[in-house]
C-alpha cells in the first residue's frame, strides 16, 4: 500500500505554527461565477428635485392653492358662511401669482419698448393676470374660478408626474389626467365664451357692470387670437355651426332662426382678425 501524505498543508505553515493566510489559503479562481459588484445610483430624492427647480416648487405650491381656496369656496362643509368671499379672493390672487411667475418664465428680460408689449400680450400668461385682476373688484361667481381651477389641476399633475417616478401608481393615475388635456382645454374655452353671455344678463341684478363687460370682452378677443391655445377658436366656430345646424331644422320656429342669425352676425362682427 502507497501512502499519500498532504505536502500541500505541511510545506506551506510557518514553523512557529502562526496563521500565514497568504500562503495557506489557496489562490481565488480565476473563472469566477459571481459577477463584479455594480455601483448603483441612486435616485434624487423628492425634496432634493424640488430645491434643483425652485420656480416650478412655487409654482406648483400656487396652483395647489388656487384647488385649494376653490373648494373651500365651493365645498360648505369646512367653512362659514361669512367666509366664501374670502376664499374666492384668495383663490384669484393664487391664480394671479401663478400667472405672474409663468409670465416670468416666458419673459424674463422687462424692456420698455412696443415689440417688448405686443410680446407680452401675445402669452397666455398674461391674458390669465389680466383674469385674474379683472374679477377681484367683482360679485363672486363660480364659473370665475373653473378655467383657473382646471388649468391649476392641469398643470400640477404634469409636474407632479415628473417628479413623482419612484411611485408609480401615483404616476399612472396623474398621467391619465394629463393624457385628456385637450378635453381639459376645450372644457376652459367653452366656460369662458359662455362666461359673457352670463355677465350680460348680470347686469340686470346688479352683479356686474359695463366696465367688466368691455373688459372681459377685451379678454375673449386676446384668448380668440392666441398663439398657443386654439381651442377657442375652435370652440366659437363649433358653436357656430351647431346653432345654424339647428335653426335650419323645419322644427325651429323663424323668429328663433332670426335672433340666432343676428346673433351670430354680430359675434363675427366683433371676432377680431386672426392671421
Amino acid at each position: 500500500m502507497v501512502l499519500v501524505e498532504d505536502v500541500t498543508s505541511n510545506s506551506g505553515s510557518s514553523p512557529s505554527g502562526g496563521n500565514d493566510t497568504a500562503s495557506a489559503s489557496p489562490p481565488p479562481p480565476r473563472n469566477s461565477t459571481q459577477p463584479p459588484p455594480r455601483s448603483t445610483a441612486s435616485s434624487p430624492s423628492l425634496i432634493s428635485v424640488l430645491l434643483e427647480r425652485k420656480t416650478d416648487s412655487v409654482l406648483l405650491l400656487s396652483r395647489l392653492a388656487t384647488i385649494f381656496f376653490t373648494l373651500m369656496y365651493i365645498l360648505p362643509f369646512f367653512r362659514s358662511n361669512s367666509e366664501p368671499n374670502v376664499y374666492y379672493t384668495k383663490a384669484l390672487i393664487s391664480s394671479a401669482v401663478t400667472s405672474a411667475l409663468r409670465l416670468r418664465q416666458r419673459i424674463p428680460t422687462l424692456e420698455f419698448s412696443r415689440e417688448f408689449f405686443f410680446n407680452l400680450i401675445r402669452e397666455d400668461s398674461a391674458h390669465y393676470l389680466m383674469y385674474s385682476f379683472l374679477f377681484l373688484s367683482g360679485s363672486p361667481m363660480t364659473m370665475v374660478l373653473i378655467p383657473l381651477t382646471t388649468y391649476a389641476i392641469l398643470h400640477s399633475c404634469s409636474f407632479l408626474s415628473q417628479i413623482l417616478t419612484s411611485t408609480p401608481a401615483i404616476k399612472s393615475y396623474l398621467d391619465r389626467i394629463t393624457e385628456n388635456h385637450a378635453n381639459l382645454l376645450r372644457f376652459v374655452a367653452l366656460n369662458e365664451i359662455i362666461l359673457m353671455p352670463l355677465l350680460i344678463l348680470s347686469i340686470f341684478v346688479a352683479r356686474s357692470n359695463f366696465l367688466l363687460i368691455f373688459m372681459y370682452y377685451r379678454f375673449l378677443t386676446l384668448r380668440y387670437t392666441s398663439h398657443r391655445n386654439p381651442y377657442t377658436r375652435t370652440l366659437f366656430y363649433e358653436l357656430r355651426q351647431s346653432v345654424e345646424h339647428l335653426c335650419s331644422r323645419p322644427a325651429c320656429p323663424p323668429i328663433i332662426a332670426r335672433i340666432c342669425h343676428s346673433a351670430i352676425t354680430l359675434v363675427n362682427r366683433l371676432a377680431p382678425a386672426t392671421g
